[in-house]
């Protein structure tokens, strides 16, 4: 994981955007999507640039915790775009429950610190920081959301013995409101209308940002998303 110092203590995988999330959401995926659109979650867009941008940083990321644990697999892009769309969807869900549930975060359970903001560029150079920052701040979000709707789930306070208890109660929460948000996806992504994964790959499993037809990859194979 990015070695990038919390102010709480709390599990290493805090720092990257809750993906647990992403098995059990997209549930209620289906209908209708506009042109430029990636997904749809009850009105609000999440366009094709957002999802390339997401997907470009969780690929770094992706990289460089494999590099940190000693592997060297070769990132699948698609999984990674796949993984991108799950992420702002669920972001968006978790908005909406907080704000329908009263549910207040502080901006310092999320928002990065200039250490913090340091380090990610350190581990990521690849990526622009701003962009970087912004995809792991949203990510931190959802993961503090997810926290503060355990605890009103279970009537516990969070602390180093329960986080991991209260994480699953609130992402319970959090599956059951997007059960019953209107959400669709663009069918391309290979996702299917219960959110599992349909299709191996499809015409949007590359991003356009990321297109090398016409330069040479300069890093190895497991240095790189496929």
């Amino acid at each position: 994981m990015m070695p990038v110092t919390r102010r709480r203590s709390r599990s290493a995988g805090a720092l990257v955007p809750p993906l647990t999330l992403s098995a059990v959401l997209l549930a209620g995926c289906g209908g209708s999507i506009s042109p430029g659109a990636a997904a749809t979650v009850d009105g609000t867009t999440i366009t094709m640039a957002q999802a390339d941008r997401t997907a470009d940083v969780l690929c770094e990321v992706s990289l460089f915790s494999a590099a940190q644990s000693g592997g060297g697999s070769t990132i699948d892009n698609a999984d990674v775009r796949r993984q991108a769309v799950s992420e702002l969807v669920s972001g968006v869900v978790a908005r909406e429950v907080a704000a329908r549930e009263g549910i207040r975060v502080p901006r310092s359970a999320y928002v990065f610190t200039g250490e913090q903001r340091a380090q990610v560029e350190q581990a990521l150079p690849d990526v622009d920081v701003d962009e970087a920052v912004r995809v792991l701040e949203a990510g931190q979000r959802t993961y503090a959301i997810a926290e503060k709707l355990g605890e009103a789930a279970t009537g516990q306070r969070a602390d180093d013995t329960n986080a991991q208890q209260l994480q699953q109660a609130g992402r319970s929460v959090l599956a059951d409101a997007l059960r019953k948000a209107d959400v669709s996806i663009d069918p391309r992504f290979g996702l299917g209308d219960d959110g599992q994964q349909v299709a191996a790959t499809g015409s949007l499993s590359v991003p356009a940002a990321a297109d090398t037809r016409d330069r040479p990859l300069i890093a190895p194979a497991t240095q790189r998303c496929s």
